[in-house]
């Protein structure tokens, strides 16, 4: 039996990743449900069939503004949202996962105002959100059973700093928690950083360091992949990479690269909303970062951004016909599909994530949700 030649080797594994990235266009449609948090007093869930229709399920009540939804992480029948307003709550619920009807639990005060994101960390043992106009963020422990929330949590960590813009960024604004290793990190809009938690040997959360930003440049959201963190910036439309030196070292991150998450053609100031990354499995070899942007007056609505992860290279953009993508997410058994929800117009829209995830193509579209604002599939 002759010896392959490396080159040879090298053509038949480019043959077989091409191939399989294509059938990955011909993988069979899966159903699927979805919570939709809003800015109305509701949750809505709603069906994908597996084909091409997005219907309407049911609407559970959830306060004021449930505007971001998320699920314990093993427990998959206990829910979190947020109430969004100056006496901010999180709430818990109880899904029926045959029909996507919410019933609540319990609630608790989320130590400020506004507050906008709620981790549950994988621990399963703990939620932290982070509160956009109190500038705060506080932990809340769970019990034996997830859904029973503390009358009182905490500590508190209050956050400081400012920006150069004087409409957005006089105070600190936290947007989201991200859970990576034993830190949690804080994309600050108001004092452009990003801060870095970790607990001290008491087992609270502290403040040990931050990723500083461009000035004026209001990190919003952001996400890990192995020692880097990926940032979306809702003030100057940029995604940035840089790298996160392990917990408690003097090592100082660094930038990598800040590129534009802007379409071709679009000359007007818009807003970075989202910021996903895909999964690597057996039907996707390659990971991708999705960045939303917000405002777009182009005829075809906002664009979603793709890039390469490292290096951050952009692929391309996918026009949605939304307005305002304020909430994505990417579910499936393989990560195959993205879920887009326009809060101005155009409803909720799932893609198929094609060409091993370097394109979307439309599904389905429902339009009769108001202002959804995050999505979270069950």
């Amino acid at each position: 039996v002759g010896v392959l030649s490396y080159a040879t080797i090298q053509a038949i594994r480019s043959y077989r990743r091409r191939h399989r990235c294509a059938l990955i266009s011909y993988l069979p449609l899966m159903a699927f449900k979805i919570l939709v948090g809003s800015y109305t007093a509701y949750i809505s869930a709603l069906s994908f069939d597996g084909s091409n229709s997005l219907s309407f399920l049911t609407q559970s009540p959830a306060g004021f503004n449930p505007s971001w939804v998320t699920g314990h992480p093993t427990n998959k029948t206990v829910i979190y949202a947020n109430n969004e307003g100056a006496s901010g709550s999180v709430l818990s619920f109880v899904l029926n996962s045959a029909t996507g009807q919410l019933t609540q639990v319990d609630t608790t005060s989320s130590g400020g105002a506004d507050p906008a994101h709620i981790l549950a960390l994988s621990s399963g043992k703990e939620l932290y959100v982070t509160n956009y106009s109190g500038g705060s963020g506080l932990s809340i422990p769970l019990g034996t059973y997830p859904a029973d929330l503390p009358a009182t949590a905490g500590p508190i960590n209050q956050f400081v700093g400012s920006g150069p813009n004087q409409d957005r960024q006089l105070s600190p604004h936290p947007h989201q928690a991200i859970e990576y290793k034993n830190e949690i990190l804080v994309p600050d809009l108001g004092s452009d950083q990003v801060w870095r938690l970790a607990k001290d040997s008491t087992g609270k959360w502290i403040q040990w360091g931050n990723v500083l930003q461009k000035p004026g440049s209001g990190p919003r959201h952001g996400v890990t992949l192995d020692n880097y963190l990926y940032t979306i910036h809702e003030l100057d439309n940029t995604l940035t990479q840089h790298t996160l030196p392990p917990v408690w070292t003097k090592a100082l991150p660094v930038l990598v690269k800040s590129l534009s998450i802007v379409p071709p053609g679009t000359n007007v100031t818009l807003s970075g909303g989202e910021l996903l990354l895909s999964p690597k499995n057996s039907r996707y070899y390659s990971q991708y970062l999705y960045a939303t942007n917000r405002n777009d007056p182009h005829p075809d609505g906002d664009a979603i951004a793709i890039f390469e992860p490292n290096p951050l290279k952009l692929v391309g953009h996918v026009r949605t016909g939304l307005k305002h993508i304020r909430g994505a997410a990417i579910g499936g058994k393989y990560g195959e599909y993205l879920v887009a929800a326009g809060k101005d117009g155009g409803g909720i829209v799932v893609y198929k994530r094609t060409n091993g995830g370097k394109s979307l193509v439309e599904l389905a579209r429902y339009t009769s949700v108001d202002q959804p604002t995050s999505i979270w599939f069950f």
